[in-house]
């Protein structure tokens, strides 16, 4: 639920907060005095496309923020878990910043997110209809959507089924389409993949190989240097030409030297045991370093073959992989398609028996589909007349037509739905989009939310002047539909409503009223919550238009104490 909205610098709204509460809050004010501008700002916050010409003359940026109480709501709390947002007292505060540069800034609860897990988040949050949400009646795949969602969880077990076996089904497609591509290109292929195999099996690659190779071929080329220096570092310790002190020589004189000063001084005794240390040190690096001469081979065919080997390697990375491990890697794999091309009239054979057995099983989820979509299409058809009929639509004839189509493979069925409807005696039932009036659109969307508002597990609606084409006794009609959708069991919802008509904001459980400023270099707009006083001045502005008269006040009063009287006895219910 939205508890507060703040705005700053959005359009004409220098800066604004607004808090809302449960139950009907409705929004009203004169024509362009930017009511809907809060909406677009609330639907910006909530993930949908912002736009920077939006942003307020001589601002750089806009900012818009939503506190929202999701305590109710455990899916928008695994949600935001799952993002790595902390949730304090149920509390979720949602910030959106868009610069002049067209640059986003999402936070929720100060921790920085992307657009998507904003819009993530605002899907779970609020559902907002304007009119231009009429459309998507229009759309036959949104008619599908709703028929399924009224089946209820028996309707998204079978649709999971069919999703499943669907993806199974387009896999064994492809993998069949594969082996049964032109014969000589696979003939080509295995040929191929063979040559490539022996290659790399003749080669008798070993990871890290060619690092080793490269170190022996550098020891080989610097042999003479590398010989010159170890052999007079030998010298140097042990002392093999004539005339030359050795280290080693050197060092056991000086061990001497200390034995003697520790017979007069005990405290060299530890500096007897270093100097003992070092020169076993040196002894042991003296062995390593005559076995290391020992060792040395001047083969001049080693380096040949050497470079003979890193030249092989080379032309296997130049063909297969930037290392060995790829190389070795794509052998792997290339043995395993190898495999399958040899095996090929097998696979065949399995994956025919597969695809046969997934379309089954896929047909039967789609049968039991289609079942359950005709028999919950006879319930909300019923549903739909009956609300419709409540506004004064009262000839409606409603159709679902549900036609299942056995060569139609979808993740969703193979079912196509449309709502269809005749609002005049003796028309027959025609798409959404044959219906001209915009109050009829209005209506229909209204009944739908109505039937599915216990099924809607967002505790927030929007409705921006979804009463466009209503007036009279339709709309009072209407008004008192809004108001039992907002006290919708079992602790009601928040709705938020931009209306024109009196008869909704005289349900209104918080009424707002919005206007717009104009100064000599600026325009503002304000949000102001009214009392009970301002609510009948609205309301009798609502109704009489430029000329408010004592006849429009006392209506204006009539309106709100019908409200109330109405709203006690739907508690009552």
């Amino acid at each position: 639920m939205l508890r507060n909205l703040v705005v700053k610098d959005y359009a004409l709204i220098e800066s604004l907060s607004v808090d809302f509460s449960k139950g009907l809050n409705v929004i009203t004010g004169e024509t362009g005095a930017g009511k809907s501008i809060v909406i677009d700002a609330l639907s910006m916050v909530l993930g949908n496309r912002g736009n920077k010409s939006n942003i307020r003359l001589g601002s750089n940026k806009m900012i818009v923020q939503g506190l929202f109480d999701i305590t109710d709501q455990p899916d928008l709390l695994e949600k935001c878990e799952a993002f790595g947002v902390t949730i304090e007292e149920g509390q979720l505060i949602l910030t959106r910043e868009l610069d002049e540069h067209g640059r986003n800034l999402c936070r929720a609860n100060g921790l920085i997110i992307t657009v998507a897990q904003l819009k993530n988040l605002g899907e779970s949050l609020m559902d907002i209809h304007g009119q231009h949400e009429h459309q998507s009646l229009f759309q036959r795949d949104n008619h599908r959507q709703l028929l399924d969602a009224f089946g209820g969880e028996t309707s998204r077990k079978y649709l999971e089924e069919a999703a499943f076996y669907a993806h199974k089904l387009k896999t064994l497609k492809i993998q069949i389409d594969d082996l049964e591509t032109n014969e000589r290109e696979l003939e080509r292929e295995k040929e191929t993949l063979q040559f490539e195999m022996n290659e790399i099996e003749k080669a008798q690659l070993e990871i890290g190989e060619d690092e080793r190779l490269e170190d022996e071929k550098r020891i080989l080329e610097n042999r003479e240097r590398l010989f010159s220096n170890i052999n007079g570092a030998y010298e140097r310790l042990n002392g093999e030409n004539p005339g030359q002190n050795s280290i080693m020589d050197a060092l056991g004189l000086l061990q001497e030297n200390f034995s003697e000063v520790t017979k007069i001084d005990s405290s060299f005794n530890s500096k007897l045991e270093q100097l003992n240390g070092v020169f076993s040190e040196l002894e042991g690096l003296t062995f390593e370093i005559r076995k290391y001469l020992e060792d040395m081979e001047f083969n001049l065919g080693d380096l040949d073959e050497i470079e003979g080997r890193l030249a092989l390697i080379s032309r296997m990375k130049r063909k297969y992989g930037n290392d060995i491990s790829e190389i070795l890697a794509y052998a792997v794999d290339t043995n395993e398609r190898l495999i399958t091309l040899l095996n090929r009239d097998e696979n065949l054979q399995s994956y025919y028996r597969d695809y046969q057995e997934n379309e089954k099983k896929y047909i039967s989820a789609g049968k039991h589909l289609h079942q359950l979509r005709l028999k919950s299409g006879k319930v909300l058809k019923s549903s739909l007349e009956k609300e419709l009929r409540e506004l004064a639509m009262e000839k409606v004839q409603v159709e679902i037509s549900v036609d299942y189509d056995p060569q139609r493979m979808t993740a969703r069925g193979q079912d196509v739905v449309e709502f269809l409807i005749s609002v005049n005696p003796g028309q027959p039932p025609k798409p959404l989009g044959k219906i001209a009036s915009g109050g009829e659109i209005s209506r229909i969307m209204l009944s739908i939310k109505s039937i599915f508002g216990n099924m809607d597990a967002i505790e927030t609606m929007v409705f921006d002047e979804i009463d466009t084409g209503i007036s009279g006794r339709t709309a009072q009609v209407v008004a008192e539909k809004i108001q039992a959708l907002s006290a919708t069991p079992p602790n009601g919802r928040q709705i938020i409503c931009i209306t024109h008509l009196p008869q909704i904001a005289a349900m209104a459980d918080q009424h707002f009223m919005v206007e717009k400023h104009t100064g000599e270099s600026s325009v503002d707009v304000s949000f102001l919550p009214l009392d009970e006083k301002g609510k009948k001045e609205e309301l009798a502005r609502m109704l009489g238009g430029a000329k408010v008269t004592q006849k429009t006040w006392d209506h204006a009063q009539e309106m709100l104490e019908l409200s109330q009287k109405i709203k006690k006895d739907k508690k009552r219910e």
